[in-house]
């Protein structure tokens, strides 16, 4: 199942400007996390909907860790796991999404809400058409 796809911010296909269609499936999975990570930082529905993504805001940052962390995207020690992120990529994005993260295997950040992002402020200058925050 390719429930992790497109699951961070990353997200190039989630949200009003989305230009590509998820499956119902993968939309549910998408909607749970960004939920359930939005409740995790005490932010509200519009905090997400206002967030610029060149705002280093300490809260939107810690949202990004916890859908990087909860989607397997970032393990527990900060790495980012660009294989799984490959091997769970749903094939009709892959190649979008696959075109985005080999820009941005150089990330680094003071702890893992800065690192998480920072690897998704690479993303959106990798792809900025495409790129949305789950």
């Amino acid at each position: 199942m390719y429930k992790f796809v497109i699951v961070v911010l990353l997200v190039f296909v989630c949200g009003s400007n989305a230009k590509l269609t998820l499956p119902p499936e993968l939309q549910e999975y998408v909607d749970d996390l960004h939920k359930l990570c939005l409740g995790r930082l005490g932010l509200e529905e519009n905090d997400h909907q206002v967030y610029d993504i060149k705002d280093k805001d300490e809260k939107m940052m810690c949202y990004m860790k916890c859908l990087m962390l909860e989607s397997k995207w970032m393990k527990p020690d900060g790495v980012i796991d660009y294989d799984f992120i490959e091997a769970q990529a749903h094939p009709d994005f892959k190649d979008l999404l696959m075109a985005a993260v080999n820009k941005c295997r150089s990330i680094d950040g003071a702890d893992l809400c800065e690192k998480s992002y920072n690897f998704n402020y690479c993303l959106h200058e990798a792809d900025p058409v495409n790129w949305f925050l789950v």
